[in-house]
């Protein structure tokens, strides 16, 4: 019986990688298994660019040893510049910056660097064992870790130094340290908790002391209910009056406290009171930090009583006041006692545990700790320290800080199960969490080791829209060493893995990721400043602007990475960059996709695919060579086909070059920028041996040359037996 001929046409491949997906239900357009490709807007599929440095790169004045951490981060509108951004390094104990005003990026590393060591906390595991978090406001940098206090850094435009202060921190306190519950009814021997506590409400100062005193004359020697305030017993001439003070009655009513004002790490009572009270010391410090409507919030304490706690400071109108986590009037004050909408404080979240880091989206603050998130909104996108609400959005955690990215306004984190994103009411602000994993990539991501996963880092392309998470091998000699990337492009939703290979000997290796914002043109119009930052102008008064070329374009990751150059340990910075396809210039790489599970419209009987034709753009864009050694094509394609059938794990068809110019341009030696070739579509037919009820198609790379497969057709022969 003849066979019947079928027709499966494939017009993209641009779903990216699916694992929770059967053999019969696989969708289109995804991938079986991939590697290292790129997927394009236009449904055309390539190879990713090799990991190098950039153009003319600089060597970095230090070196990182194999323990060494390193930590990036950025710190905005530096000493208050508009456009003056830095790049932060955190090299172990101490803290790089570089200017991102400038090509090659790596040669703005300046001169001036901040050491860590002064502000370790004693007992900690050390400063240089932790990474570090960052938020900028005011053109000043924050930078909080748990084996630290807690630091403000500044950089004088005008003389072009750097200056680094301790942040004080002050605090009300709104504990009660003697039994409270006990507090309704008068005390003949207090305790010297009982006495703080009567202090710290009110009942303090040349009248408090007076009205007191007068109290326990009369009440032989009692001291007053803490029930209501001691001004309340003003008679008609201004007086305390006991008198009056007893007819008032507030039940077990307890009044408000306030009075002192301590610091959170050592609440030292007794220097506040003038009572032998021991300090309360807080051994944990902030490792979250973060700018939020115009404060700073910190948070991240570890101690059983102080995880859930979360401190923002007053409204910035005085750098001096990051540390003013306290509300500005004295609650306990006859007058003028007002919490201010501008005020500082602490919000407590007891359900909180293990709170790992702060991050603002839009008029929303939300809160990731270790057993799930929270949402801190204000009234009318407002946050005020008299209004705000605390909302739990999420019980899915953050596992690893570094993992978490902003992708425009939207967070996308990983916790212990998956991936994950906050979806939000555009009307009333509200917050979703969804799971991005487990009907895409849960069983990739869930073959991550643990240990990778904790050290994993992420970055945003805000110019091609896409999420970058890095993770390094378990066993990694190289502390912060990274080289599997998973790639999430939010355009096409889309997941796809990649590989960074190493060299044979001494080999170059990411070590961290950043986003410039003027990465991907093709000439930068630059203000040119000097070394230190400080604006260049003509004699006329005119300013200096420079157009400079970059070697990043968009269409291509537009991140820069963190390199340490593995021949001396310095760091420099590059790209995904290397036309060669190499990463570092000689190390090769597989680029790979597996289609999906195609049976041709039929389940039952066996098929064969005589022909496969791919759809595959053209890519030379010229020559190079000379008349005597001949010429070769600049950016040459190429791409192996072969077949899966059935559900086999290898293929069963050798791999097939599907690449093939019809013919070979004239080369013309005046013009060598030109290819002419006359079509822009590369369609070459190819017949696949094998047999069976489905096939897949693997397409494949060659060492050294780019591919860009447009789609493919596949004409199948259905026999009419099984």
């Amino acid at each position: 019986m003849p066979q019947s001929l079928v027709q499966k046409t494939v017009n993209t491949f641009i779903k990216g990688l699916v694992t929770e997906a059967g053999e019969l239900t696989f969708p289109p357009d995804a991938s079986v298994d991939e590697l290292n490709c790129e997927l394009n807007r236009d449904g055309s599929r390539s190879r990713r660019l090799g990991a190098d440095r950039e153009l003319s790169a600089v060597l970095s004045s230090f070196t990182v040893t194999n323990s060494e951490i390193v930590n990036v981060g950025s710190w905005s509108n530096v000493g208050g510049q508009s456009g003056l951004e830095y790049l932060v390094v955190q090299k172990g104990t101490r803290l790089y910056f570089y200017n991102k005003a400038e090509v090659p990026y790596s040669s703005d590393l300046l001169a001036t660097s901040v050491d860590l060591n002064p502000y370790e906390v004693l007992g900690s595991v050390g400063v240089g064992q932790v990474k570090c978090q960052f938020a900028s406001i005011n053109g000043t940098l924050v930078v909080a870790s748990k084996t630290m206090e807690t630091i403000y850094i500044e950089r004088n435009n005008d003389l072009g130094t750097i200056s680094v202060t301790q942040i004080d921190f002050r605090m009300r306190d709104f504990e009660w340290v003697g039994e409270k519950t006990e507090y309704d009814t008068g005390d003949a021997t207090p305790s010297i908790e009982r006495e703080y506590d009567t202090q710290n409400s009110g009942w303090v100062g040349t009248d408090g002391l007076a009205a007191r005193a007068t109290y326990s004359a009369a009440n032989g020697g009692d001291y007053p209910p803490l029930s209501h305030p001691w001004y309340s017993g003003k008679n008609s001439s201004g007086v305390f009056s006991e008198a009056e003070w007893t007819k008032i009655y507030s039940g077990s009513s307890l009044i408000g406290n306030g009075h002192f004002v301590v610091n959170p790490f050592n609440k030292d009572r007794g220097a506040a009171s003038g009572l032998a009270l021991a300090a309360e010391i807080e051994d944990s410090r902030f490792k979250a930090v973060e700018s939020f409507g115009g404060r700073v919030f910190y948070a991240g304490l570890e101690s059983a009583k102080s995880s859930g706690l979360i401190f923002f400071s007053r409204q910035i109108e005085d750098i001096n006041e990051l540390g003013e986590c306290l509300q500005q009037n004295d609650p306990t004050a006859e007058t003028i006692s007002d919490l201010l909408p501008t005020d500082g404080g602490v919000i407590r979240i007891p359900e909180a545990v293990n709170i790992k880091l702060l991050h603002a989206v839009g008029s929303v603050l939300v809160i990731f700790a270790e057993n799930g998130v929270w949402t801190i909104n204000g009234v009318d996108g407002v946050f005020k320290a008299t209004e705000y609400s605390v909302k739990r959005t999420s019980e899915i955690g953050l596992a690893s800080p570094e993992s978490l990215i902003s992708a425009g306004g939207t967070p996308i984190w990983w916790s212990r199960y998956g991936i994950h994103t906050l979806s939000f009411d555009q009307i009333s602000g509200n917050a979703t969490e969804q799971d991005l994993s487990t009907t895409t990539i849960q069983t990739y991501w869930d073959a991550i080791p643990g240990e990778s996963k904790d050290k994993a880092i992420s970055i945003y392309d805000q110019i091609n829209k896409t999420v970058y998470w890095a993770w390094p091998d378990v066993g990694e000699t190289v502390n912060s060493k990274v080289n599997n990337f998973l790639v999430l492009d939010l355009a096409l939703q889309a997941f796809y893995p990649w590989r960074i290979s190493d060299e044979a000997a001494s080999t170059d290796c990411i070590v961290g990721l950043s986003f410039y914002s003027g990465y991907g043109a093709g000439q930068l119009p630059l203000d040119v400043v000097t070394f230190d930052g400080d604006d260049v102008v003509t004699s006329d008064g005119d300013d200096v602007v420079s157009l400079q070329s970059s070697n990043f374009v968009t269409g291509s990751p537009a991140v820069v990475l963190v390199i340490r150059d593995g021949a001396t340990n310095k760091l420099t910075l590059g790209g995904f960059t290397e036309t060669g396809f190499l990463d570092w210039g000689t190390a090769n790489y597989s680029s790979y996709a597996v289609a999906g599970y195609e049976f041709l419209g039929d389940l039952l009987l066996k098929k064969t695919a005589p022909y496969v034709t791919p759809y595959m753009r053209v890519t030379e864009t010229g020559w190079t060579g000379n008349e005597v050694d001949g010429y070769e094509p600049i950016g040459s394609s190429g791409l192996l086909v072969s077949s899966l059938w059935d559900f086999s794990t290898t293929p069963t068809s050798s791999p097939q070059q599907a690449y093939r110019l019809k013919v070979m341009p004239v080369v013309n030696p005046n013009n060598l920028g030109s290819f002419n070739y006359p079509e822009t579509v590369i369609v070459t037919r190819l017949k696949l041996r094998g047999k069976g009820r489905s096939i897949r198609l693997k397409f494949e790379s060659e060492q050294g040359k780019n591919f860009v497969l447009l789609g493919y057709s596949m004409m199948g022969g259905v026999n009419g037996r099984f």
